[in-house]
């Protein structure tokens, strides 16, 4: 009879968590989508429907996530091959990536499209660097923008942020933690055919991120408040719309898992 009552429990409330955000987002527009919920291995997948699928350096561990599992990047970085559909030349887009600092530094890159580590090249880089996140432009030396977020000073250790980025028009707007945190006007064009894998915790030279990463997501498309707000709330479940067939096992997954709540919690 308990058991009766509690799967009774169980399927009514199969169907009222909320999964996802069908409207606004256009799954056309995601470019990455990458949750790290592998564990194990060295490839990380790309779930969106462009396929550019990460590869982890030899020195990149699996770890205890924001949402499940995610890397761990001590010297290391995930590399994704390049490709035409991760181009951000004459477009709208957005970040949005959760992150764990594990060491005090002046200069972290979070993800760099970026062809060498020298001024005459085509790059683009998002980092954080004297105490601000900065979106950093470079076109052969030509245009040169750094856009720059309000003041943060050093990122607090073994603690989880939510950052993320929009670009709409010549409008960048960083976030933290869901909030707004700084707008920029800058006209500087994003380079075009970027001959380069894209590398996630890691830029030119050695300024790698020390840390965590978890729950990446890049489309070209502006992202709303809310939307960011959704991804910090629920990771790239949060933000990307689902399949209507893939609900009902998303649903069980997260029952299977509520009694579990370690999973989602924050490194110690």
């Amino acid at each position: 009879m308990r058991n009766w009552i509690y799967t009774s429990f169980l399927i009514s409330l199969l169907w009222t968590i909320p999964i996802g955000v069908e409207a606004g987002i256009d799954r056309d527009a995601v470019i990455l989508a990458m949750p790290f919920e592998e564990g194990r291995g060295r490839d990380a997948k790309d779930i969106s429907s462009r396929g550019n699928h990460g590869v982890l350096s030899e020195t990149a561990k699996w770890a205890q996530g924001k949402f499940g599992t995610c890397v761990r990047l001590k010297n290391a970085y995930v590399e994704v091959e390049n490709h035409p559909s991760l181009s951000l030349h004459n477009t709208d887009f957005s970040f949005a990536v959760w992150i764990n600092f594990s060491e005090e530094k002046n200069w972290y890159d979070l993800m760099a499209h970026n062809e060498a580590p020298a001024i005459d090249v085509k790059k683009w880089i998002w980092m954080f660097a004297a105490a601000r996140f900065k979106f950093h432009i470079n076109d052969r030396a030509i245009e040169i923008a750094w856009v720059e977020s309000e003041f943060f000073g050093f990122p607090e250790l073994d603690r989880w942020y939510q950052l993320a980025l929009v670009k709409q028009g010549n409008r960048y707007t960083h976030y933290l933690d869901g909030e707004i945190f700084g707008e920029v006007t800058d006209d500087t064009p994003i380079p075009d055919e970027i001959n380069h894998p894209l590398t996630i915790g890691s830029g030119p030279g050695d300024r790698f991120t020390q840390g965590f990463m978890d729950e990446i997501f890049i489309t070209r498309q502006p992202l709303t408040q809310n939307d960011i707000q959704n991804h910090f709330a629920g990771g790239i479940q949060g933000v990307l719309p689902v399949e209507l067939g893939s609900k009902i096992a998303t649903r069980w997954g997260i029952i299977k898992d509520a009694g579990n709540t370690s999973v989602y919690s924050n490194l110690p």
